[in-house]
């Protein structure tokens, strides 16, 4: 898996290119240090290639997750797959972290 990252009308969105794992998660969790260290806080995740989910992956994204807000911003999830979704709904990630059907609805849900 790897990460892509662009910035869309003052949102940072993170696109992954494949699933959520603990060694990646790490790669991405240095990424969403240095944007915040930049004072980007709107933080968008696009899920679309991601197929499964791993429980470590999730604990540093809970945890970077924490941090953003701490810093007054946040962190959403776009695109995912339904077995994605379910596995986040499962573990209650859902709970903490609003998820769109698309990227435009989500950077939309930021200036709310």
């Amino acid at each position: 898996m790897g990460y892509r990252s662009r910035t869309k009308m003052g949102v940072d969105v993170v696109r992954f290119e494949g699933d959520l794992d603990a060694l990646e998660m790490v790669k991405v969790k240095n990424r969403l240090s240095r944007l915040l260290k930049k004072n980007h806080k709107n933080l968008l995740l696009d899920l679309s290639s991601a197929k499964r989910v791993e429980l470590a992956g999730l604990g540093i994204l809970v945890d970077r997750l924490m941090k953003v807000r701490a810093a007054k911003g946040d962190i959403k999830f776009c695109n995912m797959r339904p077995e994605v979704l379910r596995t986040l709904e499962m573990i209650g990630v859902s709970d903490l972290i609003e998820s769109f059907g698309s990227e435009e609805e989500a950077i939309r849900s930021f200036a709310a």
